[in-house]
């Protein structure tokens, strides 16, 4: 019988993991390997960018771990605020929204989408996208 609870906690205890991961301070480096521990090689990362430039783990994190050992972003902090999760068997989807600080500058918001598959007794994002929010395309309310 399926525990739909443990594994929605799981989720999103694991989109949490990265966020937590994938930020840095002064007093804090990110830790790139744990950000990509629970994201499939193969898995297809589809960033707000547009037009459209898909991408995968590796080179995503190529070009984080570019921003932080530059310099060019002192700072990067990213939350997950609410995230919404849907549980079938071997299968689940998120939604979620995060809130994002670069620098010290102003907080921005946006949507993160992740569709997830159990695989070794865990979960694993096989695929991942995400768009800021902007004065067009507001937050739905259930992700706020």
């Amino acid at each position: 019988m399926a525990d739909y609870a443990k594994d929605e906690a799981r989720i999103r205890e694991i989109v949490e993991q990265m966020f937590e991961a994938i930020s840095w301070s002064a007093d804090k480096a990110p830790d790139f390997t744990a950000f990509a521990a629970a994201v499939r090689k193969d898995a297809l990362l589809a960033p707000s960018a547009r037009p459209l430039s898909p991408t995968d783990i590796e080179t995503f994190v190529g070009r984080m771990r570019g921003q932080y050992e530059s310099g060019a972003m002192k700072t990067f902090d990213e939350r997950a605020n609410k995230t919404i999760v849907k549980v079938f068997g071997n299968l689940a989807v998120a939604i979620g929204s995060y809130r994002a600080q670069i620098d010290g500058g102003p907080v921005g918001r946006g949507a993160n989408g992740f569709l997830l598959v159990r695989n070794d007794g865990d979960w694993q994002i096989a695929a991942m996208g995400w768009d800021s929010e902007g004065e067009d395309k507001p937050l739905p309310a259930e992700l706020v």
